[in-house]
């Protein structure tokens, strides 16, 4: 402990001597506007020293109302959410140091499988960064990985193992912040007209990039929405601000005009019923398997009836619905199919180490075939991703980084439905169903979008992962005592 205050009163002073320096420099030497975020900074860094719980709600808070750094320097050549990411990277720094340190992190939590899986993850994600065709590009995207990671599911398991009122508080700062970036978004989206599904593509910027991240966030949120409705062990009044939300996200989620996100949700309610109905995980893994294998068998007779759909993407709901199989003359669709043949491609010639993380926006171009290219394929090939985090994976990190992200999500879906099933608290029964069917909805939504590397989409990923892990450990020692 007197160690601990040592150390605190240390950085103190250095924290306050660099600030002394920094305001001299930018003042008399730079006469900076920078000056301005100066007391901001410090403020940040007096929390990290002192509150560092409340260093860590905020950046939760303030993770959808970040906005780029191009934003406002539409010129520069490195980009960040601010003030989001540079918090997240503060706290990675934090983290580590803890570990060096204080050493005071549950062990539990450390053993878990789970655990093992994310560094089996973040381990093949680093080597492929060293092997990587552009090795900076590579490092700087796992370092963001690592700071996720680090933020959301390491320090969000110290934070969520202190009890249900802390796991409502805390998804509660995220919902709130989506309620303003909802509101702001549809209110924008009137001035052009609700039916406009063209302008609902940039309507949610600055905080989200386009409308499919931000379909995604919303789709993430709605199964938890429901269950802090649901808790009947909660006050009526809190309860009732969950009912009242609940609207909020579903007008969101449909105004959104994102198929991808529609769709994840469909499939997720099933997924909430098979559930519901306890079918054993053995079962639904075999049902899961047989049906790719069906779908690689019947793959060319799925696309020739596919290729009879000529429905585009419409302000028409229904039209929009069924222009998602339209693989002709839907330009989304076929240029997604376009990022697809090329990740396939980029596989081929890198099957094991792949080209590097975050490497795929600029490595796809000469892999493009002239009869997939659209309206909104770019020339040079410099703009997007690979449209599905698998293939994104295969592409990036080779045939073991897909394989560590699909044994990500096996563990983390076996170890979720297990405890549902297993439990005999109502609240853990809850919230585990709420945390599955939330990711569930991103892994649906991974097929065709890619958003891992974007902190409003990874940040309630990965604490969806937190959740489930703190909840069975726990369960398992309630089981045990």
């Amino acid at each position: 402990m007197e160690r601990t205050s040592h150390i605190k009163l240390a950085l103190f002073y250095i924290v306050s001597l660099l600030f002394i320096a920094a305001n001299i420099y930018l003042l008399v030497v730079k006469e900076s506007r920078v000056l301005l975020l100066l007391p901001m900074a410090l403020g940040v860094a007096l929390l990290a020293l002192y509150r560092l719980d409340v260093l860590f709600r905020l950046v939760i808070f303030l993770t959808p109302l970040s906005i780029p750094l191009t934003t406002f320097y539409p010129d520069s050549t490195i980009n960040m959410s601010l003030p989001s990411e540079p918090i997240l990277f503060g706290l990675l720094g934090i983290f580590v140091l803890r570990l060096l340190m204080a050493n005071d992190f549950d062990r539990r939590v450390w053993r878990h499988p789970v655990t093992c899986f994310v560094g089996i993850y973040l381990g093949w994600m680093l080597l492929t960064s060293l092997t990587s065709t552009m090795p900076l590009v590579s490092l700087k995207a796992f370092l963001a990985a690592a700071w996720f990671i680090s933020v959301a599911y390491f320090m969000a398991t110290q934070y969520l193992k202190r009890g249900f009122a802390s796991i409502r508080q805390l998804w509660l700062l995220f919902i709130v912040a989506m309620v303003i970036v909802i509101v702001l978004t549809i209110r924008k989206h009137i001035g052009y007209g609700l039916w406009n599904k063209q302008i609902a593509y940039k309507v949610p910027r600055p905080f989200f990039n386009d409308h499919t991240v931000y379909g995604a966030v919303i789709a993430m949120m709605v199964p938890y929405v429901i269950a802090f409705a649901s808790d009947k062990g909660s006050k009526l009044k809190i309860r009732l601000l969950f009912v009242l939300l609940l609207p909020v996200f579903l007008a969101g989620l449909v105004f959104s005009y994102s198929r991808a996100s529609w769709l994840s949700v469909a499939i997720a309610a099933v997924a909430w019923i098979i559930m519901k109905l306890r079918i054993r995980f053995t079962h639904l893994l075999f049902t899961g398997v047989t049906i790719v294998v069906i779908l690689f068998t019947f793959w060319t007779q799925i696309l020739l009836k596919l290729e009879t759909n000529k429905t585009d993407s419409s302000s028409n709901m229904m039209k929009h619905v069924e222009s998602m199989t339209n693989i002709t003359s839907d330009a989304s669709n076929v240029e997604r199919l376009n990022r697809w043949y090329c990740a396939l491609e980029m596989f081929k010639e890198k099957p094991v180490f792949g080209w590097g993380p975050n490497t795929y926006q600029f490595k796809y171009a000469p892999f493009q075939m002239r009869e997939f290219r659209t309206i909104i394929s770019t020339n040079s090939g410099d703009w997007g991703n690979a449209h599905s985090e698998y293939l994104g994976a295969l592409a990036s990190s080779g045939l073991v980084g897909l394989l560590a992200f699909l044994a990500l999500i096996v563990s983390i879906l076996y170890t979720g439905i297990r405890l549902y099933s297993r439990t005999k608290d109502s609240r853990t029964r809850l919230l585990s169903l709420a945390a599955v069917i939330s990711l569930i909805t991103y892994f649906v939504h991974s097929f065709l979008n890619n958003f891992l590397d974007m902190n409003n989409a990874a940040i309630p990923f990965w604490m969806s992962f937190a959740l489930i892990v703190v909840l069975d450990i726990k369960d398992s020692n309630r089981i045990r005592s």
